[in-house]
């Protein structure tokens, strides 16, 4: 997974500056594969969490935020014990939280766990685009957007194995999102 991950996202969207320009990756995902309407994670989500956990140590991951439910918590958990971090929780996202998370992290990679009718927003919102759509059947997404004060870049990827919302080869549901420049 990680060979994938480094032969398709740009190498820039993952360095780490320590100058004042320092940038920010987030990586943005839906909760893992649920069981049924039950609060929880099915066999196939506990595998798709330890995935996760997986691109997230590689990536370095820093910071850990998820809703306060078991499922997305679920999701972030083999990443938080393999990252010796705590799960940070949130409740709705709006800009202005994005712009605390953007001065708080700064130079810091920030997982962000969320459901189907919020991962798209909050990487939207970072991106400073429309909320992206995540079918309700999609759990394989993975928003990777980098944010520094020279612009912001962004690319939709795919993690563990294909979900029913959307192929993993399907281009219109993967690659670059957004280079558009910070707006002054």
């Amino acid at each position: 997974m990680c060979l994938v991950l480094g032969t398709l996202v740009p190498a820039t969207l993952f360095a780490q500056n320590e100058s004042a320009n320092a940038a920010t990756t987030f990586l943005v995902v839906r909760h893992a594969e649920r069981d049924g309407n039950l609060d929880k994670l099915t066999k196939a989500g506990e595998q798709r969490s330890q995935v996760l956990a997986s691109v997230g140590s590689a990536l370095n991951v820093q910071v850990i935020y998820s809703t306060d439910t078991k499922r997305t918590k679920g999701t972030a958990q083999p990443l938080a014990t393999a990252a010796d971090t705590k799960i940070r929780s949130y409740k709705k996202p709006s800009k202005d939280w994005i712009a605390s998370l953007e001065k708080n992290h700064s130079g810091e990679v920030v997982l962000i766990v969320g459901h189907s009718n919020t991962a798209g927003v909050i990487a939207g919102l970072l991106a400073n685009e429309k909320p992206f759509e995540i079918a309700h059947d999609e759990y394989d997404a993975l928003f990777v957007v980098k944010v520094s004060k020279s612009g912001t870049q962004s690319v939709r990827l795919r993690y563990g194995s294909s979900s029913n919302g959307a192929s993993s080869a399907d281009p219109d549901k993967m690659g670059v999102i957004d280079s558009a420049p910070v707006a002054k």
